[in-house]
């Protein structure tokens, strides 16, 4: 990681390293809580302040783009971070009764923000990027399949999340950054969401609390890694 932060403006480095702090730390906190509990015990609402905490990376992530440049990149950045971090405050309060369709809401303006940054960028049309979006796009359409008998009076809104994030990945994919962190960084972004519709939509699945976890820290560090690093003002 420390080569990676070296091919980032000073400012960007300092708050991207803080952010993979912060995420790391989090992570940690849920490793220790899921050693103290029953196998499938639900982590939210274990951690003394854990919508601060589950917060802080995105938060510290959103610094960091505040010193990139280009500018429009910058807004649209930041904005995809802050969405994020609203996503993840409402995804640790799961008392509140909006708390899934909010976060949901979120995280689709997110993806929306991350789409109006990264689709400008296309042009990496080699084969194994485009094969990559076929097989994304297959997946996503595979599991909304398996998700649709019980979606109920979310179906549109599931329905429409799937797509946006299917086009977000997809226009990381084809991005042309110079490193491919942003399209890896996606790609672990769908592997988190499609772990969260799992367990709501098809099995119990909070034996892997921590892998949902750990998918969308390195997705969002990678994101903004793929973004910052290696780029001319």
């Amino acid at each position: 990681m420390s080569w990676l932060a070296l091919m980032m403006p000073a400012r960007v480095r300092e708050w991207w390293l803080a952010g993979s702090l912060a995420g790391l730390i989090y992570g940690a906190l849920l490793v220790q809580v899921a050693m103290e509990l029953p196998d499938g015990a639900p982590l939210t609402g274990q951690i003394a302040l854990q919508p601060a905490w589950k917060t802080a990376m995105a938060l510290m992530l959103a610094r960091a783009a505040w010193f990139h440049r280009p500018l429009p990149e910058r807004r649209w950045l930041v904005t995809a971070l802050l969405f994020s971090a609203l996503g993840d405050f409402l995804l640790a309060l799961p008392t509140l009764s909006f708390s899934f369709v909010g976060g949901l809401g979120a995280f689709l303006l997110a993806h929306l923000a991350y789409m109006r940054l990264l689709i400008p960028l296309a042009g990496d049309l080699r084969p194994h990027r485009l094969i990559g979006c076929g097989v994304l796009v297959g997946v996503a359409g595979t599991m909304l399949g398996r998700f649709w008998p019980n979606l109920g009076t979310l179906t549109v809104p599931v329905t429409l999340y799937v797509s946006v994030l299917a086009a977000m990945v997809c226009s990381a994919l084809v991005a042309r950054l110079p490193t491919p962190f942003a399209a890896l960084g996606a790609l672990c972004f769908a592997a988190s969401d499609m772990m969260i519709g799992i367990a709501r939509f098809l099995v119990p699945f909070d034996t892997f609390q921590l892998g949902i976890w750990w998918t969308y820290a390195a997705a969002q560090i990678l994101l903004v890694a793929g973004i910052v690093s290696a780029r001319e003002a």
